[in-house]
């Protein structure tokens, strides 16, 4: 079974280079890793093509006319439904994944287990409007079986009131529960509690205590794969939050680079 990683990048080239490795080290399915470049000015679409280059990473460019709008969440829905639903049929690709840039392994792992014999396995997001209970894919680790979709359309990652991307699989997900696994992301402080002997709990216990003195996202880990969220930048602009977001990313360079 070979798994097609596809990994969208959008604003930076971070940390493509250290993610593309990370999987090389750990993964124990056949896989290749394909960059879909998502860049909306031509700067940072040479920026990511360069460092793609560099470390021999295929590399796609993502349509632009696809985007009727550069609010993020629509961007990125626009783009899950581009390479779901236009790439990966097009290119016959059986098994994909897809990840935000900075999801990556940080231990050995088979995606094939993870999926097993579901159409589908992702992190989810669980909202309650107007009394009702809704799950739907919060895709930054989304893993489908292209062979077992009846219809490719079926898997839209459209936004829909109060919900945001991956808004739309809320029915494909109520249409298929039993054909469904839902990904349980750990949040950063309960894995060290479970983790103790990690390798890498240092580095998780360093980061939580950066995120906790500025107000930052730690990150989670579902699976053996390890979400940094270094996309959860919205109060960069703030003195206080940017100094935060740079000592955590120097220490992740320390333990990663």
């Amino acid at each position: 079974m070979k798994i097609h990683i596809y990994s969208f990048a959008v604003n930076t080239t971070f940390p493509i280079d250290i993610v593309h490795r990370q999987y090389q080290k750990y993964m124990k399915d056949e896989f290749e890793f394909i960059l879909f470049n998502d860049a909306m000015d031509l700067q940072t679409e040479k920026d990511i093509n360069t460092i793609a280059g560099c470390n021999k990473i295929k590399c796609v460019r993502v349509p632009q006319s696809i985007h009727k709008t550069q609010n993020p969440s629509e961007a990125y829905a626009a783009t899950l439904n581009w390479a779901v639903q236009d790439y990966a049929v097009q290119n016959k690709h059986e098994n994909i994944m897809l990840v935000h840039t900075d999801v990556f392994p940080i231990a050995h792992v088979s995606i094939e287990e993870v999926l097993g014999s579901n159409i589908a396995a992702s992190t989810t997001e669980f909202k309650i409007l107007n009394g009702e209970g809704i799950i739907y894919f919060y895709p930054a680790l989304t893993i489908i079986n292209m062979k077992l979709l009846n219809n490719v359309s079926e898997m839209d990652f459209g936004l829909e009131t109060g919900l945001d991307t991956g808004g739309k699989t809320k029915t494909f997900v109520k249409n298929n529960l039993d054909k469904v696994k839902f990904l349980e992301n750990s949040q950063i402080l309960n894995f060290i509690s479970t983790n103790k002997d990690h390798p890498l709990i240092q580095y998780f216990r360093d980061s939580l205590s950066i995120c906790g003195q500025y107000e930052l996202s730690a990150g989670w880990v579902a699976d053996g794969l390890y979400h940094y969220m270094a996309g959860s930048q919205w109060n960069a602009t703030n003195p206080s939050a940017a100094e935060g977001h740079s000592k955590r990313m120097d220490l992740f360079l320390k333990y990663f680079y």
